[in-house]
């Protein structure tokens, strides 16, 4: 297999991407199935917020070792690595839910140790997944075969959780962690059949890791399209989004109950999953800097008439709407960092991305909780409707090379 095989119809893709779909419809059955697992046990809220910390920051501390080690090391078996320690982790929680049915009493701390193992070979797969995406297609089909990954993701982000949830209602969870156990096997074995990937050229200069990955953070904060396009997503999700409060608008605003409450946690997945099929249809070249200004733009009016709405239809129509303007900007993004980065990079920039990602995703909830608790809860929305603006304006002045951005650039 050559190192570009050029086109997102290739086998070694299509094995990427059938690994992928596998493994992503399994992580988010696993989520949905853990938080009821957990909530079973110790029936604490709390003790659900704890679960999403075990993974967060062992992912976010490893993310920039990650991405140094995808510039230096096969990246098809770190992901091979990690895919495997995933199925382990899954096989611990199926051998736990099954013990649990059984009449055993299990500590959550148990739980815990085996989220939070996820959260460091997530820290791996994250960068050397996508760094090996840029290495099976070329840059003329790497647009393409974004829009084709995040249509993989967000597949699995609207089927896993259902599934999981269906599962473990009607067979109970050990056969719902089986379930997951098979996808990540599946996963696994879809992989070793990408074989003939060659590593990354690495110069072994003697830099310690320290020194590559300052050498991955400076490229990143010097690069006149990359940093301006991670920081303007990073804000916008930040203060923008709505989804961790949406039970407080489906409870006092809306009326509504927890199905209600489900519909609208999907409505951004949905949007995404329409967004990245329309993106395979009609592409984007020409003009990709000014649509994703405009489409953040859009991302943040969604959220603004979200927060004003009193009506579950148009409700859920602003969140499907949110999704799929905020999906366009995930593919540019996803794009730009593929095109405009070295091959020899290309681990180091995509785990400096995905904090960008991470840490917006995890800090807008935490800002959204806080921002209700003294703004009010329509207020705190609405607030960060105008910040998403503000930045849209400040990046649009500031950034002339990202505005004038086009998927046709190679350089």
């Amino acid at each position: 297999m050559s190192d570009k095989t050029g086109t997102t119809s290739s086998a070694p893709f299509l094995l990427f991407l059938g690994s992928r779909s596998f493994f992503t419809l399994g992580v988010n059955m696993q989520g949905t199935l853990v938080a009821w697992f957990v909530y079973q046990i110790t029936h604490n809220a709390l003790d659900l917020g704890f679960t999403g910390l075990a993974e967060i920051v062992p992912y976010v501390g490893l993310l920039l070792f990650g991405g140094a080690w995808a510039d230096r090391f096969n990246r098809r078996n770190l992901m091979l690595f990690s895919q495997a320690g995933y199925l382990a982790i899954s096989f611990g929680l199926w051998f736990l839910a099954s013990e649990s049915e059984a009449g055993v009493v299990i500590s959550p701390l148990l739980i815990y140790a085996l989220i939070f193992m996820t959260g460091l070979f997530r820290g791996i797969l994250s960068p050397s997944q996508n760094a090996l995406l840029g290495q099976l297609v070329s840059k003329e089909e790497v647009s393409k075969a974004s829009v084709w990954n995040s249509a993989v993701f967000h597949i699995g982000a609207v089927g896993g959780p259902a599934a999981g949830g269906l599962l473990y209602a009607y067979v109970g969870g050990a056969f719902a962690f089986g379930v997951v156990c098979c996808l990540q096997l599946l996963a696994v074995l879809t992989l070793l059949q990408l074989r003939g990937v060659k590593k990354p050229e690495y110069r072994n200069t003697g830099e310690s890791i320290f020194n590559r990955i300052g050498v991955g953070l400076r490229f990143v904060w010097s690069h006149k399209i990359l940093f301006p396009g991670m920081m303007m997503d990073m804000v916008a999700v930040l203060f923008g989004g709505a989804v961790a409060v949406l039970p407080l608008f489906a409870d006092q605003i809306l009326h509504t109950g927890a199905e209600g409450l489900g519909w609208l946690r999907a409505a951004p997945a949905l949007g995404s999953l329409v967004m990245a099929g329309i993106l395979i249809r009609f592409p984007l070249g020409r003009g990709a800097g000014k649509w994703l200004l405009i489409c953040v733009f859009l991302f943040g009016l969604t959220n603004l008439i979200f927060a004003l709405s009193t009506s579950f239809l148009l409700s859920f129509a602003m969140l499907f709407l949110g999704g799929l303007f905020d999906n366009v900007s995930a593919i540019i993004r996803m794009t730009i960092v593929q095109i405009f980065t070295p091959d020899e990079m290309k681990g180091r920039v995509s785990a400096v991305n995905a904090i960008f990602i991470g840490s917006s995703n995890e800090l807008g909830a935490f800002e959204s909780g806080v921002a209700a608790r003294f703004l009010g809860l329509v207020s705190s929305v609405t607030y960060g409707a105008y910040v998403t603006f503000a930045t849209v304006g400040f990046t649009a002045w500031k950034a002339k090379e990202l505005r004038q951005l086009t998927m046709e650039n190679k350089s």
